[in-house]
C-alpha cells in the first residue's frame, strides 16, 4: 500500500521494539529508524512518529510534533493518522494548542478514517451521531458505525457496543433492516489489512521478519 518492499522490511523488523514483549522493547532504539524511513516518506513510519510524540515512545513528549506527523500521514490515507488528527480537533482544549477544537473537523476526519476500516474512528463517528456532535444527530448512521467499530475491532470493543445498542433502540423497523443491508456490504469491504496500525504492522512483521 505504502513504500517499497525494502522499507516495509525495514519497518517491519521494528515491531518488537514498540510492540513486542517487555524484554523486546526499545522505543529509543527503534525510534531512530522510524525517523529514517519517515524523512523517506514512507506513510506508516510518518504515522508511527505522530503516535510516538503523543505518547512519548523514544522522543520527548511534543503535542505540535504529533500533529504535525499525524497530519501529513492523515493526508496520504492514513487510518490511524486520519482518527488522531480527529482526536486532536475534538479535544476540549487542544494539547498546547496543536490545533483549534473543532467538533465538525474532528467528525469530518473521524468520517474518513472510518471509511478506511478504522475501529477507533468508527467508534468515535458513532458518538458523534447518537449525541449530534459536529454532525446532525442520526441514530442509523450511529448504529452502523457503531456496528462497524465492533466488527473491525480485532479485540472485543465494549463502547462501540453501547453505542450500538443505545442506536438501534431508537430506530425503527424500517431503519434496521436498511441499515443491516448497508452493513452487510460495509463488512465485505471492510476492515483493511492496514485500517489499524497496530495490525497492519504486526501482519508486515509476519510477512517480513
Amino acid at each position: 500500500m505504502w513504500g517499497v518492499q525494502a522499507e516495509k522490511t525495514e519497518f517491519a523488523r521494528l515491531y518488537p521494539l514498540f510492540y513486542g514483549t517487555q524484554d523486546e522493547r526499545n522505543y529509543a532504539k527503534g525510534i531512530k529508524t522510524i525517523k529514517k524511513l519517515a524523512d523517506n516518506g514512507f506513510v506508516p513510519a510518518i504515522g508511527e512518529l505522530g503516535i510516538a510524540y503523543f505518547d512519548h515512545l523514544g522522543v520527548r513528549r511534543n503535542y505540535n510534533e504529533s500533529f504535525k506527523f499525524y497530519m501529513v500521514a492523515a493526508e496520504e490515507g492514513y487510518p490511524t493518522a486520519e482518527c488522531g488528527v480527529g482526536n486532536f480537533y475534538a479535544m476540549a482544549f487542544p494539547k498546547h494548542n496543536a490545533c483549534e477544537n473543532d467538533s465538525v473537523k474532528a467528525a469530518e476526519w473521524w468520517l474518513k478514517a472510518s471509511e478506511h476500516g478504522n475501529p477507533g474512528a468508527q467508534c468515535n463517528l458513532a458518538g458523534c451521531y447518537l449525541r449530534g456532535m459536529g454532525v446532525q444527530h442520526n441514530p442509523v448512521e450511529a448504529y452502523i458505525w457503531g456496528a462497524m467499530a465492533v466488527h473491525c475491532s480485532y479485540i472485543r470493543f465494549n463502547s462501540a457496543e453501547v453505542f450500538r445498542d443505545q442506536a438501534i433502540a431508537l430506530m425503527n423497523e424500517e431503519q434496521i433492516i436498511s441499515a443491516n443491508k448497508r452493513l452487510e456490504t460495509l463488512k465485505v469491504i471492510l476492515p483493511y489489512d492496514w485500517s489499524d496500525h497496530t495490525t497492519y504492522w504486526r501482519s508486515l512483521h509476519q510477512k517480513y521478519q
